[in-house]
């Protein structure tokens, strides 16, 4: 291919200038305020944040309080699974901790002997 066919949109020497400045953070303000406390004015329906002072939508501000509470109730209901889950596990580890010290036992009784587990005897 030769450069001929080539048709340049921008000269290279012709680009425009940035136009687009952005300005530097003030010292000691935060990026994003996450609106840790609102202010709700009943007079004015109003929704201001107590520590930045914006004003919030109200509806925007409903429907991620009601996400929030939404996504605690699905990890409360998935801890709770967990547990329930945790609780069947160990009555069976317990009920097979029974049979075992039974067996144990029952084997103690017979050969009339003490046997050693894991370094301790089995009474």
């Amino acid at each position: 291919m030769s450069d001929e066919k080539v048709i340049h949109a921008f000269p290279a020497n012709e680009l425009p200038e940035n136009l687009m400045a952005i300005e530097p953070k003030p010292a000691g303000a935060p990026y994003f305020c996450d609106h840790p406390a609102v202010r709700l004015n009943e007079h004015n329906r109003t929704i201001n944040c107590a520590k930045c002072g914006a004003s919030l939508d109200p509806f925007n501000f409903l429907r991620n309080e009601a996400r929030t509470i939404q996504r605690a109730w699905e990890n409360h209901r998935a801890a709770q699974q967990k547990v329930n889950e945790l609780n069947a596990r160990i009555e069976a580890l317990t009920k097979e901790e029974k049979r075992l010290r039974a067996q144990v036992k029952r084997l103690q009784e017979k050969s009339g002997e003490v046997l050693q587990v894991r370094g301790r005897s089995i009474l």
